[in-house]
């Protein structure tokens, strides 16, 4: 026990000191005052937030995971889609080279002229029908089957008119002359065929006597006509054909 007047700390169970003798008096121990205890309310309350607290955070992870998740799931494109969507470069449908895609080969001139002699060999085919079917009809000889020739001749000739219109002359010298000069010839024989057609079509229904002597007349003067065309064609077809290996022809070879 400490002396409150000269400090010795004494024998717990002395009253007097035994340096001063002065009284010495127990005092009650100074302890510090208990802390309250927490109220149970605010304990469980106190563990709760950062528990609620927690789990906030977990499920907000949670939902940004499951956000991205489904984003990437809808932006991701179909494959297929995708493939057919894609676009293509500007660049790419230009990669071409310009000698594959401007380059033709230059026109062939005997292809050309061969061209043009089918042609007039035809017209000989068709001529020597019309002759025959003439020669039919002045012999009062298969009048029907004669008729029906001539008539399939002029059909010829403007079959053959047709073809040299649309024909590539390009390439041959005077070309569009050649072409001009050519179809007056057939011209000329098919106005001939539409003679000879109208002399000999009467004699279907009223036999031979009955041939209109008018359209021989008029199949006659225009054969002449074709006589004339044809030979200022050749005049300028023979050396052409010629140049490009074929045979030259005469009038009657048309």
């Amino acid at each position: 026990m400490v002396c409150p007047t000269c400090g010795l700390d004494n024998d717990p169970a002395s009253t007097l000191c035994a340096r001063c003798n002065s009284a010495l008096t127990r005092q009650a121990p100074s302890h510090p005052p208990p802390i309250p205890p927490i109220p149970p309310s605010r304990s469980r309350r106190s563990v709760r937030i950062p528990l609620l607290a927690g789990t906030g955070v977990l499920l907000l992870m949670l939902a940004v995971a499951a956000g991205l998740y489904l984003r990437a799931g809808h932006d991701e494109p179909d494959p297929v889609v995708q493939a057919s969507t894609r676009t293509v470069p500007a660049t790419a449908s230009a990669t071409v080279p310009a000698t594959e895609a401007t380059t033709t080969p230059p026109p062939d001139p005997r292809a050309q002229a061969r061209a043009v002699d089918a042609v007039l060999s035809d017209s000989v085919a068709s001529r020597r029908k019309l002759n025959q079917a003439i020669e039919r009809v002045g012999d009062c000889a298969g009048l029907s089957g004669a008729v029906a020739d001539i008539r399939a001749v002029g059909e010829e000739r403007q079959s053959q008119m047709d073809t040299v219109r649309d024909a590539d002359l390009s390439a041959l010298p005077d070309g569009e002359t050649l072409r001009a000069a050519l179809i007056e010839a057939l011209r000329f024989a098919w106005e001939a065929d539409q003679g000879f057609l109208a002399w000999a079509q009467p004699t279907l229904s009223g036999g031979c006597d009955a041939a209109d002597d008018s359209g021989y007349a008029r199949g006659r003067s225009a054969s002449n006509s074709a006589g004339t065309a044809k030979r200022a064609f050749l005049a300028q077809w023979n050396p052409v054909a010629r140049a490009n290996g074929l045979s030259a022809r005469s009038a009657d070879e048309i």
